[in-house]
């Protein structure tokens, strides 16, 4: 069902959205209270589009060793409430500490594996279609680049700034393309309708594309776009990204030449621009008619913005690149993928035939069958059907040798099974109290919550077992935990003490702290 990759997935697309929201904001309340240049802008909504894609994935992290499994027990926080021993003034439950690790709620990825199925599927066809687009635009921009002709009109403004310019009818707005030799291309009724003194803004403008990498710039980003197209924090960003990207050059060119004379060159090219066809890797004059207002008011306005130098920019933007990377390695949580397996696993089950020969084995005392089935890729770790995992099985049958050697062989002590609980779970509602320790001595977690089976306490003390109650506690299980249910069981809170049992076991929580 790919459960644990959706999960992946989805934890990833969410950490994408908060942290491209995040700098969204943070960038236009910035621009919004201080003066800020629009080549300053267009590098800081770059370096905001690139943080929002990349960071997300630097959040990723594999480990496999056995200090770590206690990390990775179910927890279903979403519908957990907690409160702390410390808090014996107030009765009133507070939500548990977060863990360093996050992943979105595998049971919602399995309610939801369909519908995620369904949007796999339209993001790859999504995906191979821009890849389509993209590599049609490119063999557009070589054929553009194959008809285009050299303009001996302009050879005076191709030799004084150092740059090839050519003409062509097949484009309606001034463009640049090429990667490693780019020329600037201008529409051929630009050249017959405009003097050579009305031309040199829109060179100057194209010359400003060049100087700044922008179509390098524009293909990075439409290569990122082709993976997050269905990103809405993608298309504002980029959107932000090409308005000042245009501002910025608007502003390069105008510092060379008298600027009313640059607004005039804007108003012209607008007038005689009647369609738009734009290449991918071609950046062309407008994007859209609406920013002409735009453009020329802040072309008047020019003399009075200082443009900033490369190392304020460069300086500027790798800070903001490393408060960001620094911002979330700190605060926001890690996103597992022996987590999202280990949860997942709690969605799948062996086939009939494979999980009757386990828990053949596991009866059996047969740990060289199961060597053998580990060695054919059978998942110790994966529930069979009604009956939850090898080692759950073999603390169902009080085997302590058969717990050990699945222990010894990888087995998961925190691994759930959904609607079977855990291998401590299971231990508790037996009352087992050699296998409790043992399980907690590998790591097993005593305040471990699986869906719809609570957590190891709440199981010991609903059964009034009062010797498990105390073993559980002295080695940590939180007296004030409490857990939301699921509809299913009508949603009800279940802690230690209101489901306590017995007054010897509700006395015991008590004296310990339990205040609900």
């Amino acid at each position: 069902m790919m459960i644990a990759e959706f999960t992946v997935f989805v934890t990833l697309a969410t950490h994408h959205l908060l942290i491209g929201a995040l700098l969204f904001i943070v960038l236009r309340v910035t621009f919004a209270t201080i003066k800020v240049s629009a080549e300053l802008r267009s590098w800081l909504w770059l370096t905001a589009f690139f943080m929002a894609t990349i960071v997300p994935v630097t959040l990723i992290e594999e480990s496999n060793n056995k200090t770590n499994q206690s990390l990775f027990a179910s927890k279903a926080k979403e519908n957990t409430i907690a409160t702390t021993q410390d808090s014996k003034l107030s009765k009133t439950p507070i939500l548990a500490d977060a863990d360093t690790i996050w992943i979105a709620p595998t049971e919602v990825i399995f309610h939801s594996n369909q519908l995620l199925r369904l949007f796999c599927m339209i993001w790859i066809f999504g995906s191979l279609w821009r890849c389509y687009h993209l590599f049609q635009s490119h063999q557009k921009t070589v054929k553009l680049a194959n008809s285009s002709q050299k303009s001996d009109s302009l050879n005076a403004l191709a030799e004084q700034y150092q740059i090839k310019i050519l003409e062509s009818n097949q484009i309606n707005s001034p463009s640049v393309i090429g990667l490693f030799k780019p020329k600037v291309i201008i529409p051929r009724q630009f050249i017959k309708q405009f003097t050579l003194q009305q031309l040199t803004p829109i060179v100057l403008h194209e010359l400003a594309h060049i100087q700044r990498r922008d179509t390098w710039i524009s293909l990075l980003q439409e290569m990122i776009a082709v993976i997050f197209w269905w990103s809405p924090i993608v298309r504002i960003i980029n959107k932000r990204i090409h308005i000042d990207r245009e501002l910025a050059c608007d502003l390069r060119a105008a510092k060379q030449i008298n600027s009313k004379l640059y607004a005039q060159s804007l108003v012209d090219c607008a007038r005689i621009m009647i369609t738009q066809k734009r290449s991918i890797l071609a950046m062309g004059l407008f994007s859209q008619k609406k920013e002409l207002l735009q453009r020329v008011d802040q072309v008047l306005s020019s003399k009075k913005i200082i443009q900033p130098s490369v190392w304020l920019v460069s300086g500027v933007c790798l800070t903001l690149s490393l408060v960001t990377i620094g911002a979330t390695q700190t605060f926001s949580p890690k996103v597992s993928i022996v987590k999202a397996k280990n949860e997942a696993k709690q969605y799948s089950v062996l086939s009939q035939r494979t999980g009757r020969q386990l828990i053949a084995a596991v009866s059996a005392n047969d740990i060289e069958t199961i060597r053998f089935m580990q060695s054919r890729g059978v998942d110790i770790d994966t529930p069979a059907i009604g009956d939850g995992t090898a080692l759950m099985i073999a603390v169902k049958e009080n085997n302590r040798s058969m717990v050990e050697s699945l222990i010894q062989l990888g087995a998961n002590v925190n691994q759930p099974s959904r609607f079977d609980g855990n291998p401590l779970i299971v231990a508790a509602m037996r009352n087992n109290l050699e296998l409790a320790e043992l399980l907690i001595e590998n790591g097993a977690d005593v305040n471990a919550i699986v869906t719809y089976d609570e957590t190891p306490l709440i199981n010991a003390t609903r059964r009034g077992y009062l010797e498990m109650t105390q073993l559980l506690v002295e080695k940590g299980a939180d007296v004030n935990l409490a857990v939301q249910t699921g509809a299913l069981d009508g949603s009800k809170l279940r802690s230690p003490l209101n489901m306590a049992k017995t007054p010897a076991v509700k006395q015991y929580l008590i004296a310990n702290g339990a205040i609900k």
